[in-house]
Order: structure tokens, then C-alpha cells, then sequence
């Protein structure tokens, strides 16, 4: 078997595993998981992005060392994304909205890790997405596996995600300040950036 059928083998599985699982507890879980790995560390994050980034860190050493890259780029207004995530060989990249306010990057970048987490793949527009805010870099397509974004597509699986990026931003909501407000749904199903030049 080669390795992308491998990882649709382990990706089977792991949605198996959670299926079993109560609703919710495999997202509670990961939660807490990743929020005592953050609080664990010898200094914590300062400000929404360096805790972003450690975010992906534990979550790499969770999926067995994979390294999860974490880019902050600005996606085209037309284009109703504001994350995604693309798998290649060796490392999954994960994209967030730079223009977004702070709480609400993290509320992207946790739907993005359920998706890698959960072994979610869509290619539903999201191939569009990819290419536009990856546009200029070089190689990129015939190097990535699969794409997934936060687009709507699958709505349960977005839905999963969704809740799980809400709930890991109301985990971390005090590393960001008293004046950090958690995204209501309404904001967060219509892709809601923030405020222009947010998080910048």
C-alpha cells in the first residue's frame, strides 16, 4: 500500500474511532488536550498568533511528529473562506485569515485542526480557494494531496469543526485579553473577518 493509501486507511479509522465516541467528547477531549500542552509550556504564548502557532505545534506532536505549517495570508473578498488546510506529502499546511480579529483566527485555526484531526477531505471549492491565496507559489499544486476549506461544504462535518474551533477559542479567550470577544454563530457561519485591518 503507498503512503496516500495509508493515510486514507489511518483516516478511516480515526473517524471510526470518533463516531464511537459521545458527541462532543472527542472534541472536549482534544480541547483539553491540547489546552494543558499549551499551559505546560515553560512561557505561554504572547498574543493570538505566537499561540496559534504553538497550537499547531501540539497538535504535530499529537499526529505523531507531522508537522502542522501555519500561514496567515489574505483571502480574496469574492471568496467566501476564510481558512483551509492543504495535506501534502510530508506536513499539513494550515491557512487562517490575516485580516481576521484575533479571537476569531483561533476559532478559524480550530476548524481547520478538527478537520485534520477527524481526517475530513473535501475538495468542494476548495481547490479554487487553495489557488488563489496560494497563487505565486510555485508548485504547490502538484505537490498537495488533498485540500479541505471553510467553506460551507459538508455541512455536519463543518458543523463538528466549527463547534470545535468555538470551543478551543473560548478555552484560550484568556490569553487574549478582556476585550476579546468569542465570534456569535451567525458570525462565524457567514466567514466573518473582523474588522478591516484586525489582526494585522
Amino acid at each position: 500500500m503507498d503512503f496516500a493509501g495509508a493515510r486514507r486507511r489511518a483516516a478511516r479509522r480515526a473517524a471510526g474511532a470518533l463516531r464511537r465516541v459521545r458527541p462532543g467528547a472527542a472534541r472536549r477531549a482534544l480541547a483539553a488536550d491540547l489546552a494543558a500542552a499549551v499551559r505546560a509550556r515553560p512561557r505561554p504564548p504572547a498574543g493570538v498568533r505566537e499561540l496559534c502557532r504553538a497550537l499547531c505545534e501540539e497538535m504535530s506532536a499529537r499526529r505523531g511528529g507531522r508537522p502542522v505549517q501555519l500561514r496567515f495570508e489574505r483571502f480574496p473578498d469574492e471568496i467566501e473562506v476564510t481558512g483551509l488546510c492543504v495535506e501534502f506529502q510530508d506536513f499539513d499546511l494550515v491557512i487562517v485569515e490575516e485580516r481576521a480579529e484575533g479571537v476569531q483566527q483561533l476559532v478559524i485555526l480550530g476548524h481547520e485542526l478538527w478537520h485534520l484531526h477527524a481526517g475530513h477531505r473535501h475538495h468542494h471549492a476548495s481547490g479554487v480557494a487553495a489557488e488563489r491565496v496560494l497563487a505565486g507559489k510555485p508548485g504547490w499544486r502538484d505537490t498537495a494531496l488533498t485540500v479541505a476549506a471553510r467553506d460551507g461544504s459538508r455541512e455536519a462535518d463543518e458543523a463538528v469543526a466549527d463547534d470545535f474551533g468555538h470551543r478551543l477559542a473560548t478555552v484560550f479567550r484568556p490569553y487574549l485579553g478582556r476585550s476579546a470577544a468569542v465570534p456569535d454563530p451567525v458570525q462565524r457561519t457567514l466567514g466573518y473577518r473582523g474588522h478591516p485591518g484586525a489582526a494585522r
